[in-house]
């Protein structure tokens, strides 16, 4: 997918430093806004860096590029219904996007789930899930702004 100067290509394990670098920028962002048990070094260690490099072999992972540049990742997974599960969908997981600050509200993040939900229509997908922070109004905006819907909600407690 190539629109207004922004590629949307498949991951490779070239990209592996990239996706981390990525990772850390996230986690900071919601480290410094909402939960300030996250460890933003995650990405660079031995879990994070066996995580990043099973995302971008074995799950659907993909760079958003401006003029050649990465500008965000989207690490997404398609699931089959459990055998002997109550719900019998395929569904899909959109495990991770990040987009670089200065190209927010630029397009890249729609962009990027537009080639993760074609990905998923072409995989026999029914529904594809996110999980995002109650308090990130902004993410909540913009996935509600491109079609999904509030379907659960998770609760928790500090103590």
């Amino acid at each position: 997918m190539k629109t207004d100067n922004i590629t949307i290509r498949r991951a490779t394990l070239k990209d592996l430093k990239t996706i981390q670098r990525f990772g850390y920028e996230l986690l900071d962002y919601e480290r410094r806004n909402w939960d300030s048990a996250l460890n933003v070094n995650w990405p660079f260690s031995k879990e994070g860096e066996q995580k990043y490099h099973t995302a971008i072999t074995d799950k659907y992972t993909i760079i958003a590029e401006k003029g050649g540049k990465p500008v965000g990742y989207l690490i997404g997974k398609v699931v089959d219904a459990a055998p002997g599960s109550a719900r019998h969908i395929k569904q899909a997981y959109l495990e991770n996007i990040f987009v670089s600050d200065s190209d927010r509200k630029s397009g890249v993040g729609a962009k990027l789930i537009a080639d993760f939900k074609d990905y998923c229509e072409k995989e026999g997908v029914n529904r594809i899930n996110v999980s995002v922070l109650a308090a990130n109004t902004t993410a909540v905006d913009f996935y509600q702004k491109i079609g999904f819907l509030p379907r659960s909600l998770s609760l928790s407690q500090e103590i």
